[in-house]
């Protein structure tokens, strides 16, 4: 549209070609936020089997700081990420006995399952484990392994971690005797907590003891 002269009064500077064009401007407001995401933090533990013997043993992580289907408002425990090392008392590679294999086999429950024996996967209270083998090829004395295998199942192979609604998790394991020293397994946890409906939670956890 050329300009022209203003009505009422006097007309506007003019420029040739000079053009108004109408300008449709379009501001994006971003959706506003329902709630923050919760801040992870970690849970430490480890666990000590000894070599001589090669029993079961087990040890307990107290989850009450984390669980609380009491209130109103229950929050339960997400497990995001389990890392661990398999190492001696040290934090060295334990070493295993002339021309020989080692095995350790490790397990998170969401039961009490004693000392007598490990659980399969399959079993409603297994969160993770792991079974490693070690072997030392050296026929000259015991060593730190050269050769190893290791298959798990952890929190981070599954879509959204695991959730917990349990006040406590066990750690059940052992090795065999072919170890020359003592082996510790050292867990750092990857975790958040987030709120249930209690009607859920208490489902939940019924369903994991």
């Amino acid at each position: 549209m050329k300009i022209g002269p203003h009505p009422g009064g006097q007309a506007p500077p003019w420029w040739p070609n000079c053009y108004f064009f109408p300008t449709k401007i379009i501001i994006s407001h971003p959706t506003p936020r329902v709630g923050m995401a919760k801040t992870p933090f970690l849970i430490r533990a480890d666990i000590t089997f000894d070599a001589g013997t090669g029993a079961i043993n087990q040890t307990t992580i107290d989850l009450g700081s984390y669980t609380n289907l009491g209130s109103s408002k229950p929050e339960v425990l997400k497990l995001h990420r389990v890392d661990f090392l398999v190492t001696d008392a040290a934090g060295d590679l334990p070493t295993v006995g002339t021309n020989a294999t080692a095995t350790v086999n490790w397990q998170l429950t969401t039961q009490d399952n004693g000392t007598g024996a490990l659980v399969l996967a399959s079993d409603d209270s297994y969160v993770a484990g792991a079974s490693l083998s070690y072997r030392n090829t050296d026929g000259s004395g015991a060593r730190q392994p050269s050769q190893g295998i290791e298959q798990n199942v952890l929190p981070q192979s599954f879509i959204d971690g695991y959730t917990i609604a349990v006040p406590n998790l066990f750690i059940t394991g052992n090795i065999d005797t072919d170890f020359n020293e003592n082996v510790v397994v050292s867990f750092i946890m990857q975790c958040t907590t987030e709120s249930m409906s209690k009607a859920n939670a208490v489902s939940l956890a019924i369903s994991q003891q």
